[in-house]
């Protein structure tokens, strides 16, 4: 692994072991670079801002987490890896959601779960909107879930998902006949 690659890992590991401290806001760059033992000026040099080493984290150990999903997993086991993987990083996810909101990890999960549920679904049109509509409600019932204070294990959640979606779609379907 190249020294910046290294460098890069080692702000992230000290931006996440802070968010288990504190929340988003109160993180500040100096406290990152002392938390990985390193002056600002390091810090800088790879990222322009905390913002900017959030959406580094983003972009590389959740795509990197996404794209190591074993091709055989299809599905629901994918959505119950991606809850896990969300749960097991649960204080640097919540602290993102709640400072930044939605959108930077939401557009990072809408095309990964729009591919897996045109998988599931056997849908071939990629214009469909209820691909779009699916992935929007995983997202925000993954995030709502993420958010609460719920005990409640990953693969519980996604088992209750499931079962929720099967109910809607035969009450669904009891309406439309």
């Amino acid at each position: 692994m190249a020294k910046a690659e290294i460098t890069k890992r080692a702000l992230a590991a000290a931006m996440k072991r802070l968010l288990h401290e504190m929340p988003y806001e109160k993180v500040s760059v100096s406290m990152i670079a002392d938390e990985a033992d390193m002056n600002r000026k390091s810090f800088y040099y790879h990222f322009k801002g905390k913002s900017d080493l959030v959406n580094w984290i983003l972009d590389t150990e959740f795509k990197d987490y996404l794209e190591t999903t074993p091709e055989e997993e299809e599905g629901w086991e994918v959505i119950e890896m991606l809850v896990s993987y969300l749960y097991k990083e649960k204080s640097f996810y919540c602290s993102i959601l709640l400072s930044t909101g939605y959108g930077p990890l939401s557009s990072i999960m809408l095309p990964v779960l729009i591919a897996y549920i045109k998988e599931m679904i056997e849908i071939t049109d990629d214009s469909d909107p209820i691909l779009t509509l699916a992935a929007d409600s995983l997202i925000a019932s993954i995030f709502r879930w993420l958010l609460s204070d719920s005990k409640t294990t990953p693969e519980i959640f996604v088992d209750k998902l499931k079962q929720s979606i099967l109910r809607l779609s035969r009450e669904c379907l009891k309406n439309l006949v």
